[in-house]
């Protein structure tokens, strides 16, 4: 399993239950649809973040130079 299965799995887990919580005080039916909403949105809504962590590490550890290189991909 590569680094993306499980941030996929943790944002849907994370954003289905953050939905399905929001949406309770509204009904049932706004928690199921929270609910659903959060397990799409959840993994999108969890790349961003550890996208700027990556990024904010790289530049920290390597340099402004490595973290440039690693937008343009590798070049032989």
């Amino acid at each position: 399993m590569t680094l993306i299965e499980p941030i996929i799995l943790v944002g849907a887990a994370i954003g289905g239950v953050t939905g399905a919580v929001w949406g309770a005080g509204s009904g049932i039916g706004w928690a199921v649809a929270g609910f659903f909403g959060g397990v799409v949105l959840g993994p999108l809504a969890l790349m961003l973040p550890l996208l700027v962590l990556a990024l904010s590490m790289t530049l920290f550890k390597e340099g402004p130079r490595a973290m440039l290189r690693s937008f343009r991909g590798k070049q032989q």
